[in-house]
């Protein structure tokens, strides 16, 4: 091998290098780009959203039944009180001034079905993962809830959001009714909108799995 034929491989070799590093910083600047991403739409997301969450004492079949006649009972109590409130602010105070009455109808729920579990009501912030919710999907962060704690609450549980309200449209079809979309469209600016009804379209599923790992 001649020196030109050496000069030549060992600058190849160096441009090679050179292009592979400066793909690794460009990949590296998507990721720090895509977490901060991801901590601002959570930050924002925060703001303006309320969720509702469910913990059944264990995973047994009869434990799950008792959760969802909870969720059930609870909803239908508080659904047209929040109905009334024009900000997360609003949604706030009423679940604060109802939390008592809401422990006293999961007691209730729970005695009817002969079970003496502690019941524990509370507005905590929860870390949640990407959930999904009919085609509406909110990215994993921390977010303000209204928690119901059945028992040991070490079984599977449930959510939806209380403000915006979604915790009453039917999402068995897999998709939010228009009534719910254009209550998040009020609540929400253009851009948390857009991140969280993906419509069922790929490439938003795609981001959330990213800014899930990133995170």
């Amino acid at each position: 091998m001649t020196n030109l034929t050496k000069q030549v491989l060992q600058k190849e070799l160096s441009t090679i290098i050179h292009m592979a590093i400066l793909f690794c910083l460009f990949v590296c600047s998507l990721l720090f780009g895509a977490k901060a991403y991801a901590n601002q739409v959570s930050s924002e997301l925060k703001d303006q959203v309320m969720r509702f969450h469910v913990l059944a004492n264990s995973d047994t079949t009869e434990d799950q039944l008792l959760k969802e006649n909870v969720r059930d009972a609870v909803i239908s109590y508080i659904e047209p009180k929040l109905k009334e409130a024009n900000s997360i602010e609003e949604s706030r105070e009423i679940v604060l001034a109802n939390l008592e009455t809401i422990g006293q109808i999961a007691v209730q729920i729970c005695n009817n079905w002969g079970k003496e579990y502690k019941i524990t009501v509370e507005i905590a912030d929860v870390d949640f993962p990407t959930k999904t919710y009919g085609d509406i999907t909110f990215p994993a962060g921390t977010y303000e809830a209204c928690r119901i704690l059945i028992g040991e609450a070490k079984g599977e549980n449930w959510w939806c959001v209380l403000y915006p309200p979604l915790c009453f449209v039917d999402v068995a079809t897999g998709v939010v009714p228009l009534e719910g979309k254009d209550t998040l469209k009020e609540n929400l600016t253009s851009s948390q909108y857009e991140v969280v009804a993906y419509q069922s379209e790929q490439p938003y599923k795609v981001k959330f799995k990213l800014l899930s790992w990133v995170k």
